[in-house]
C-alpha cells in the first residue's frame, strides 16, 4: 500500500508541484490550502506524513500541528513543517506544536522528497 501524504499550503502553486514530485516518487498525496480543511482530511483519513506550511491565513501552521496533535487519532501522522523562516526561534516553536521536523523553504523539492523518502520508505 502506498505512503499518503498530505500536502498543506496557502500558495497552490507550490501544493501543485509537491503533488507531482511526490506521486512521481511514488507516494499517494493529497493537498489543500487551507488549514481548516486539511484538519478535516487529517479526521476523515489519517494521512503518515503531512507537509505543513508555517504561515499560513486564517490558522497557522502552529495551530494546525497542535490540533492534530490533540486529535485521538489511531495513529498520529508524521508531521513536517516548512518556512521560509528557519530561525531558531521558529524551529522552536513548531517542535513545540508537535512537529517532527522543520524544513526550509529555500531547500529543493527534490531535497524535501528525500528527507521524506527517510521516514516513509517507498513501498513500506
Amino acid at each position: 500500500m502506498e505512503q499518503s501524504i498530505l500536502i498543506v499550503d496557502d500558495e497552490a502553486d507550490l501544493v501543485g508541484l509537491y503533488k507531482i514530485v511526490l506521486k512521481m516518487a511514488g507516494f499517494q498525496v493529497t493537498g489543500t490550502t487551507s488549514g481548516r480543511q486539511a484538519l478535516q482530511q487529517v479526521q476523515d483519513q489519517t494521512p503518515d506524513l503531512i507537509l505543513l506550511d508555517v504561515m499560513m491565513p486564517e490558522i497557522s501552521g502552529i495551530e494546525v500541528c497542535k490540533t492534530i496533535r490533540s486529535l485521538a487519532l489511531d495513529k498520529q501522522p508524521i508531521v513536517f513543517m516548512y518556512s521560509a523562516n528557519d530561525s531558531y526561534e521558529n524551529k522552536d516553536r513548531c517542535l513545540n506544536a508537535g512537529a517532527d521536523r522543520l524544513i526550509s523553504k529555500s531547500v529543493p523539492v527534490d531535497a524535501v522528497t528525500e528527507e521524506i523518502r527517510l521516514v516513509l520508505p517507498v513501498g513500506g
